[in-house]
């Protein structure tokens, strides 16, 4: 196998293995929780402290890798994922399982940020190199497909633990690979460090995370989370407000009404959609009574239609206007939480499916239109930026939805947690709502002057 081919290879298990431990480990929740002792408060910090780190550091590593190397940076990311993949393995204690998520965080933001850019640099600009990117994002689709399949069976096999002990072997194959095969690439120019605004962003979503969880947990009068949430408006504010010449989130890019809407539905459908995955399966897993196995084939209804939809929508998207698109994914995700709140208290899998599909469907529209409205949306020179703050939004709406919908969750248990999905995921459709209100209504003012225009010219050709 040419070397290009082993770069790709490389790549795409890595990115399978990244959206696995994110997936495969919400199937195991409820596992962890019996064996550790975990409360929900720390069963969201295993989510959220390994969405956080890979949320905030995505853009630093981006820029690091076209500095420092793609190559160094990729084995370095690669490297810290799997050592802490072992690690988390042997936890013995939700607070140790919770702080070594966060280091394994750290590893794939680097490990994810390199990755594209080393596949675009062993695979030369055209149909190569996109159909390349596009084997990359299948084996993350991939991993969102088989992700509850492979999480549910392993953790009713041999427990919750054996997920990360996949992932650390897989790891350590990979990094045996990659060591010989990958050739190490530079950016000529590469574009200046924000390591500032990565502070800013790290440390506003940190306190805010700890804030919505430990405040629903611990009281809101709590004078430690009344600060945290403080300081995180501060730290986010400064980070949206500063002026600097290359900022990391740059604003500008906002002014474009498409791609501002863009960004809004990947974030809402990612916190209604990928938040409220973690509380359905404690639900399934409960109250219902369901083993992890059974329960990670039951998720097949929602993980297939996200992972075909793009498949099949790709050759058409181009004919549907953007805005169209980009509505169809909250608004579909909204219509799927409904559908799910209503039949859920059944407890009939068959009842609960068309909610499911639906959902699925939603969020595979949304993971085809994201990318490529952002990258359409920007200005050439600002490509890799603007496709970079989508991704970032997916993995802030992630943490934000397993915040925000825990508190839901505490409230009222798993009907609360689905109408309040459906209430995010609505309000995020409203931009690009909006947008086609707009398009439309230009589209009639055209007809409707055309229309009034006609009769005159008419007139004036039967004068002559």
């Amino acid at each position: 196998m040419e070397r290009r081919a082993w770069t790709l290879a490389v790549a795409t298990t890595a990115g399978f293995l990244l959206i696995l431990d994110l997936i495969g480990v919400t199937l195991a929740l409820p596992d962890m929780r019996e064996d550790l002792g975990a409360g929900l408060a720390e069963a969201q910090w295993t989510i959220d402290g390994y969405a956080l780190p890979l949320a905030a550091l995505l853009l630093l590593s981006g820029a690091l890798s076209d500095r420092l190397g793609r190559r160094r940076l990729f084995l370095t990311g690669l490297g810290i994922f799997t050592l802490a993949s072992a690690a988390c393995a042997l936890a013995q204690s939700a607070l140790a399982l919770d702080l070594l998520r966060a280091v394994q965080g750290g590893g794939a933001a680097v490990l994810y940020g390199s990755a594209a850019p080393l596949i675009a640099a062993a695979f030369p600009a055209g149909r190569e190199r996109n159909r390349a990117l596009g084997v990359f994002a299948a084996g993350s689709g991939g991993a969102l497909a088989s992700g509850p399949v492979i999480g549910g069976a392993l953790t009713a096999l041999f427990g919750w633990r054996a997920i990360f002990v996949l992932t650390a072997v897989v790891g350590v194959a990979t990094f045996a690979v990659a060591l010989p095969a990958l050739r190490e690439s530079y950016e000529r120019r590469p574009r200046p460090l924000d390591v500032r605004g990565t502070g800013y962003l790290t440390a506003g979503l940190v306190l805010l995370m700890w804030g919505l969880i430990e405040g629903h947990g611990g009281g809101w009068t709590s004078p430690l989370v009344i600060g945290a949430l403080l300081v995180a408006v501060l730290a986010l504010g400064r980070l949206l407000t500063r002026r600097v010449a290359d900022p990391m989130i740059d604003l500008s890019l906002l002014r474009d009404r498409l791609y501002a809407a863009n960004a809004t539905g990947a974030f809402v459908a990612h916190v209604a959609g990928a938040g409220s995955l973690a509380y359905f399966s404690m639900y399934v897993q409960g109250p219902m009574g369901a083993e992890p196995a059974v329960a990670g084939l039951w998720f097949l209804s929602y993980s297939l239609p996200a992972l075909a939809t793009p498949l099949l929508l790709a050759r058409r998207a181009h004919r549907i206007p953007p805005a169209v698109l980009v509505a169809a994914g909250p608004l579909l995700i909204t219509a799927s939480s409904l559908l799910v709140a209503a039949t859920y208290q059944s407890h009939n899998w068959p009842a609960l499916t068309p909610g499911f599909v639906l959902g699925g469907i939603g969020g595979g529209i949304g993971n085809l239109v994201a990318g490529q409205v952002a990258l359409a949306a920007a200005p050439p020179e600002r490509a890799g930026i603007a496709s970079g703050i989508t991704n970032t939004a997916k993995q802030v709406g992630i943490a934000v939805g397993v915040a925000v919908l825990g508190i839901a969750y505490d409230a009222g248990g798993l009907g609360t947690v689905m109408f309040a999905a459906a209430a995010i995921a609505a309000l995020g459709s409203i931009p690009a709502l909006a947008l086609c209100a707009s398009s439309a209504l230009g589209r009639r003012e055209r007809y409707e002057v055309s229309a009034v225009r006609t009769p005159a010219s008419r007139s004036r050709n039967a004068g002559s």
